[in-house]
């Protein structure tokens, strides 16, 4: 198997030739053939429903029945990549923690006031004690790979990151139905990330609770990531839960099934979600008597205006430059800065400040004329309502060989990384997110798919 390829590809060099640790999984495809291979990734498919990973979206006729869409040719990380991509995110991880303590226990003064007063999820109020030297304890960062070795931070993902039950979800089905594409190599296990899960949410008990109660609080199978919050509650051990399943006495949270207190809370959530179904709980959190994992707040440092900052963040707090480098991104409340994007708009990636999911989302090499008109007027009418990234010619990587259509066709990829600060630990793997052949935007919604990450040992 051979394809030239535009860009920088995972898979292949750029004359056309498997790149030397995916030989061996290109000659276990050749092996299975185009058309078995296409059987045995419906057989993988059905496997994801039987587990019941489904990824319901808003309007979507298979509505919650919708199947996790999973492209089953699995992406591969070198050990050595590895390495660095962990450590610059554990780092990354750290002083964004040290940032939010200081913003809300202390007097930061990196980010400017502005940018911080005009956040929606900025509290002016302390952390708890019991979240305040590490109010992140599940960090989801996106991370794009440039070329050989070298990757970039695209976004950090702080209050409600996901996706680690689709990444098991895919390697057990991948696994069992497609294990000949894994036996060629020495992976590391993704399956230990719960256990190091759990322990963080008991490390996260409020002072003197010794055999902290612990709870996955959710809004219910209305929440198109609920089989996510199942799983996780499933493999940890610990409750599943909805607000309507809690009460508080005495500042105290309890599950209505037997009274029992609740003293971890990971939280699934946004934070309207307290004010409209528990509003008491938000006293009981700021007393101290329940943690919250993620904390409130912490929402701000998923403003894509804080993002330029980070490696700032990264200097002051550990006094370390950075491992790894951000997406060079544009700040529109700077007059300048906002002219240039103005001029570049065709050039450039406009997001919301805290947008999500590709929501708002104008790449301007792929927009026509009249999204970019559009996006131009919103700029113009609210610049500090948005951030500027550069198009950078990220990795690509090759999607499902069709029965019908032999050759393989190369799709712009991203990697989902799940850290545990407080651990010191990320998962050996990943999501890998997959664009729409043609297109740079990753997300399911927009047509995308995900894949399996394989982390090399040795």
């Amino acid at each position: 198997m051979e394809i030239k390829t535009k860009h920088f590809n995972e898979v292949f060099e750029s004359w056309g030739t498997g790149r030397e640790f995916y030989r061996p999984l290109l000659e276990v495809l050749e092996r299975i053939g185009a058309q078995q291979f296409a059987e045995r990734c419906m057989r993988a498919d059905e496997k994801l429903r039987r587990i019941g990973a489904t990824f319901p979206l808003p309007g979507d006729r298979a509505g919650k029945d919708r199947i996790l869409p999973a492209d089953w040719i699995p992406r591969i990380i070198p050990q050595d990549h590895w390495v660095k991509l962990s450590a610059g995110l554990l780092q990354r991880g750290r002083a964004i923690n040290a940032w939010l303590t200081d913003l809300y226990n202390g007097e930061q003064d990196v980010v400017p006031e502005e940018i911080i007063q005009s956040n929606a999820f900025y509290r002016p109020r302390p952390l708890p004690d019991c979240c305040v030297l590490t109010p992140i304890r599940v960090y989801g960062p996106d991370v794009v790979h440039l070329h050989s070795s070298e990757y970039v931070v695209l976004e950090d993902n702080v209050r409600v990151p996901s996706g680690i039950a689709y990444s098991e979800a895919i390697r057990r089905a991948g696994q069992e139905v497609l294990g000949d594409l894994y036996e060629p190599y020495q992976v590391s296990d993704v399956f230990g990330y719960y256990s190091m899960l759990r322990r963080t949410l008991e490390d996260a008990a409020p002072p003197g609770v010794e055999e902290p109660c612990l709870a996955v609080i959710t809004r219910g199978e209305v929440d198109s990531a609920y089989f996510e919050h199942s799983r996780i509650a499933e493999v940890c051990g610990i409750r599943l839960l909805t607000l309507a399943d809690c009460y508080i006495q005495d500042d105290e949270v309890r599950d209505r099934s037997d009274g029992r207190r609740i003293d971890v809370i990971y939280r699934r959530f946004d934070e309207d979600y307290i004010r409209t179904d528990l509003p008491e709980l938000e006293k009981a959190y700021q007393e101290g008597e329940v943690s919250f994992e993620n904390a409130l707040g912490v929402g701000v440092a998923d403003d894509k205006a804080v993002f330029p900052y980070v490696p700032n963040i990264i200097e002051r707090y550990l006094g370390e430059q950075p491992i790894l480098e951000n997406v060079p991104t544009l700040s529109l409340a700077d007059p300048e800065q906002k002219e240039e994007v103005l001029e570049r708009l065709n050039e450039l990636v406009l997001k919301p400040r805290e947008g999500y999911g590709g929501q708002g989302l104008v790449i301007g090499p792929e927009a026509d004329r009249e999204d970019l008109e559009r996006a131009r007027r919103a700029v113009q009418e609210n610049p500090t309502g948005f951030v500027a990234q550069e198009t950078i010619d990220f990795s690509t990587h090759i999607v499902n060989v069709a029965a019908n259509s032999p050759d393989p066709v190369e799709a712009f990829v991203d990697l989902r990384a799940f850290v545990l600060p407080a651990e010191g630990y990320v998962m050996p793997g990943g999501l890998t997110r997959v664009a729409k052949p043609g297109t740079r935007i990753v997300n399911s919604s927009s047509g995308g798919s995900f894949k399996d990450t394989l982390v090399l040992e040795g």
